[in-house]
Protein backbone atom coordinates (compact mmCIF):
# COMPACT_ATOMS: atom_id res chain seq x y z
CA UNK A 1 0.00 0.00 0.00
CA UNK A 2 1.57 3.34 -0.98
CA UNK A 3 2.30 6.02 1.56
CA UNK A 4 0.01 9.03 1.08
CA UNK A 5 1.80 11.36 3.50
CA UNK A 6 3.69 14.40 2.31
CA UNK A 7 7.30 13.42 3.02
CA UNK A 8 9.55 16.37 2.37
CA UNK A 9 13.20 17.08 3.18
CA UNK A 10 14.13 13.41 3.24
CA UNK A 11 11.97 12.46 6.24
CA UNK A 12 10.95 8.83 6.49
CA UNK A 13 7.29 8.05 5.81
CA UNK A 14 6.02 5.13 7.89
CA UNK A 15 2.41 4.38 6.98
CA UNK A 16 2.37 0.73 8.09
CA UNK A 17 0.93 1.46 11.55
CA UNK A 18 -1.96 3.55 10.24
CA UNK A 19 -2.83 1.03 7.52
CA UNK A 20 -2.93 -1.89 9.96
CA UNK A 21 -5.24 0.03 12.27
CA UNK A 22 -7.55 0.85 9.36
CA UNK A 23 -7.57 -2.78 8.22
CA UNK A 24 -8.32 -3.99 11.75
CA UNK A 25 -11.21 -1.54 12.05
CA UNK A 26 -12.70 -2.75 8.75
CA UNK A 27 -12.37 -6.40 9.78
CA UNK A 28 -13.92 -5.78 13.20
CA UNK A 29 -16.77 -3.73 11.72
CA UNK A 30 -17.47 -6.48 9.16
CA UNK A 31 -17.51 -9.19 11.84
CA UNK A 32 -19.83 -7.12 14.04
CA UNK A 33 -22.19 -6.58 11.11
CA UNK A 34 -22.24 -10.33 10.38
CA UNK A 35 -22.94 -11.07 14.07
CA UNK A 36 -25.79 -8.56 14.26
CA UNK A 37 -27.41 -9.86 11.07
CA UNK A 38 -27.04 -13.48 12.25
CA UNK A 39 -28.58 -12.75 15.64
CA UNK A 40 -31.44 -10.83 14.04
CA UNK A 41 -32.15 -13.65 11.58
CA UNK A 42 -31.98 -16.25 14.35
CA UNK A 43 -34.44 -14.31 16.50
CA UNK A 44 -36.79 -13.89 13.54
CA UNK A 45 -36.71 -17.63 12.82
CA UNK A 46 -37.20 -18.42 16.51
CA UNK A 47 -40.27 -16.20 16.78
CA UNK A 48 -41.89 -17.37 13.51
CA UNK A 49 -40.94 -21.05 13.29
CA UNK A 50 -44.22 -22.62 14.51
CA UNK A 51 -46.67 -19.91 13.67
CA UNK A 52 -49.96 -21.30 12.42
CA UNK A 53 -49.17 -25.03 12.46
CA UNK A 54 -51.94 -27.43 13.29
CA UNK A 55 -51.62 -29.45 16.46
CA UNK A 56 -53.62 -31.97 18.45
CA UNK A 57 -53.30 -32.98 22.10
CA UNK A 58 -54.88 -36.17 23.41
CA UNK A 59 -55.45 -36.57 27.13
CA UNK A 60 -56.19 -39.85 28.94
CA UNK A 61 -58.20 -39.49 32.14
CA UNK A 62 -58.37 -42.00 35.01
CA UNK A 63 -61.80 -43.39 34.05
CA UNK A 64 -60.64 -44.42 30.50
CA UNK A 65 -62.01 -41.26 28.92
CA UNK A 66 -59.96 -39.62 26.19
CA UNK A 67 -60.20 -36.00 25.11
CA UNK A 68 -58.51 -34.58 22.02
CA UNK A 69 -57.95 -30.88 21.65
CA UNK A 70 -57.36 -29.69 18.08
CA UNK A 71 -56.06 -26.24 17.26
CA UNK A 72 -53.29 -24.11 15.83
CA UNK A 73 -50.11 -22.87 17.38
CA UNK A 74 -49.84 -19.21 18.22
Amino acid sequence: MPCNRDCQQGRKCDCSKDASIDRAAVVIATLLLICIVSIGFGLYKLMNRNKGQECAVTLQFNNNVKATYIGRTV
